[in-house]
């Protein structure tokens, strides 16, 4: 349990909150659907594809820490590997190399998947060790981190599942390209003061904070559009799920896109200089909301349904899914977005 709460559970289990596959779960419950894999090959196919997505995002952040070991010493910052000897870091990065390999081989044989992994696992290792270490070459290492903890998994995803419809690769892919941008722009603006004290190049550092600033607020602008294609895609490539007609994926799309006029009215309404950050902590707004709870709670819950609608065999998925996600927290749903909102209508009125 010490191992496990140590090395995979560690920073409050940031291997699961913060893994791509995860976080974008969605695009497999559409691949599902799209594909009508209601058998179980595919419920074995997806519980081994998240041990390995799990352990992959724990070896990307270990080889980081066991890199970064002395760095983080100066910036004070919890490393994973602080107590341990360099001998032992690199045994346990081995490890869970090798834990990898062992559910990688699971998908082997599908195509595309050994050239995407090895792709994968050499930029998540040089991203952080010497002599390439690419997270201090400013504009290339961001763009490395994000095709390493986004992009990649995601075309792992499509390759694993064997789905490889064009649009969907490129509109799926970008709109997760940006969502990830988002995220490792906001990680590089909050660490710009240390990261410059020690000379850390990382791109925020390099371009500046203003640009940076400038860029994270393009990022998450793209990311809410291209949701939008997301959904439409959804609608026109499940034709078998409707009722009288209408998309089952309908609903979502309308409900996505009135949050969407909401946020823009926020923007509109407060002026171009509105702190849009959903990534602050404890906020709850609409700018949280669009960019967290809807597309990784909300959209992959809705399709989670449509395929127990299906077939019975997934309920065990979405048992796990209202686990992980806290669904059952009465605390939670009374403090969500929607039902500020709806509380707030009611008592204007």
């Amino acid at each position: 349990m010490y191992f496990i709460k140590k090395y995979l559970g560690w920073r409050n289990w940031s291997v699961v909150v913060y893994n791509s596959v995860i976080e974008n779960v969605f695009l497999i419950f559409y691949i599902a659907l799209r594909s009508q894999l209601f058998h179980l090959n595919f419920m074995i196919d997806f519980f081994i594809f998240l041990a390995f997505s799990i352990f992959s995002t724990s070896y990307g952040y270990l080889v980081n820490d066991f890199a970064d070991k002395e760095l983080d010493a100066l910036h004070d910052k919890e490393n994973t590997f602080e107590d341990d000897s360099k001998f032992k870091a690199g045994l346990i990065v081995l490890l869970f190399l090798a834990m990898i390999v062992s559910c990688g081989l699971h998908f082997i044989s599908n195509h595309l998947f050994l050239p995407l992994w090895i792709l994968w696992i050499l930029i998540a290792t040089f991203y952080s060790l010497r002599p390439f270490r690419l997270k201090e070459r400013g504009k290339i290492g961001l763009i490395f981190v994000v095709i390493a903890q986004r992009v990649l998994p995601i075309l792992i995803i499509f390759a694993a599942f064997e789905h490889f419809d064009m649009v969907d690769v490129v509109v799926f892919t970008a709109y997760i390209f940006f969502r990830g941008l988002s995220s490792d722009l906001n990680h590089q603006i909050e660490d710009h003061k240390k990261d410059s004290v020690t000379e850390t190049d990382t791109y925020a550092v390099k371009a500046g904070l203003r640009k940076a600033k400038k860029i994270f607020r393009f990022s998450l602008e793209m990311e809410k559009g291209l949701l939008i294609f997301c959904l439409l895609i959804m609608c026109f490539n499940i034709p078998y799920l409707h009722i009288c007609g209408i998309s089952l994926i309908l609903p979502v799309l309308l409900f996505y896109v009135f949050l969407y006029v909401l946020n823009w009215l926020e923007i509109r309404s407060q002026g171009v200089d509105i702190d849009v950050n959903p990534f602050v902590p404890n906020r709850k707004d609409i700018f949280q909301f669009i960019h967290h709870a809807f597309p990784s709670v909300l959209i992959p819950f809705y399709l989670l349904l449509l395929l127990v609608y299906k077939q019975w065999l997934f309920i065990p998925i979405v048992l796990l899914f209202v686990i992980f996600r806290k669904m059952y927290s009465l605390e939670l749903i009374h403090n969500s977005f929607p039902l500020r909102i709806i509380r707030n209508i009611i008592q204007s009125q």
